[in-house]
Parts: structure tokens; C-alpha cells; sequence
């Protein structure tokens, strides 16, 4: 099995935006993540199991794959871990790397844009007038 990761433009940026010294660190600590999955993905998946800032609700019994890990210096990373059996590898998608103050909100614009086409439908909705 093999490890696909990619990132967007918005974990890039969240990137840049650290020192060299922490950038390093993410990226080790990263590193680390990814041969959790090659090696020990149940141990990962129980480290991750309850990383979910809200409890996803997807048509057609669909599971979020939407997770965050903590990581020191104090940041959340924001990812989806998805199987890819046809090609035998996993897909790591790295939104965005945020202070724990800002996670949540990340964590819910990330979500919003990933699941528009797989929520449930007839979702109460609230509307604010402005």
C-alpha cells in the first residue's frame, strides 16, 4: 500500500505563514502520520476516532472522513484520510493547519464545501437576515 498526499492551496498558505523551525516540525510530525497509516492504522484511527469537531451527517449512509490532529506546537491540521482501493493506497487531503482558537470554524468551512452534494436533505436551515 502505498500514501498519496496532497494539500490545498489554503493548507499552503497556513503554511507559509509559520517559521522554518515549525514548518520542519509539521512536516516531521506529519512524516509521522503517514507511517501510522502504513504500519499501525488502527492505532491511528483510534487516536482520531473522536477528532471530528461535529458529527457529519451524510445521504446515502456515507461516513465523513474529515479529521483534525493535534500538533505541537499547539495547531490543529485539518484532513480527510480516504481509502482508494482500486489503486491499493490511501489518500491524505491536508486542508488546513490552524491555532486550536480557529479550529472549529476551519474545521466547519472545510466541511461545508467538502459535503454540499452529500448532506442530508431537509436539514433545518437557519437564516439570518443582514
Amino acid at each position: 500500500m502505498e500514501i498519496l498526499i496532497q494539500s490545498t492551496k489554503e493548507f499552503e498558505r497556513d503554511l507559509a505563514g509559520f517559521s522554518q523551525v515549525n514548518k520542519d516540525n509539521i512536516i516531521e510530525q506529519i512524516n509521522k502520520v503517514c507511517q501510522l497509516i502504513l504500519h499501525e492504522p488502527e492505532t491511528l484511527f483510534q487516536k482520531i476516532a473522536h477528532s471530528q469537531f461535529q458529527k457529519i451527517k451524510l445521504d446515502k449512509d456515507y461516513d465523513s472522513s474529515l479529521y483534525f490532529l493535534r500538533l505541537k506546537p499547539a495547531m490543529r491540521l485539518i484532513l480527510t484520510i480516504d481509502d482508494d482501493p482500486i489503486f491499493d493506497r490511501k489518500l491524505i487531503t491536508l486542508f488546513r493547519i490552524v491555532k486550536p482558537e480557529d479550529a472549529a470554524k476551519a474545521y466547519s468551512s472545510v466541511a461545508e464545501i467538502l459535503y454540499q452534494d452529500f448532506t442530508i436533505e431537509n436539514q433545518e436551515v437557519e437564516v439570518h437576515s443582514s
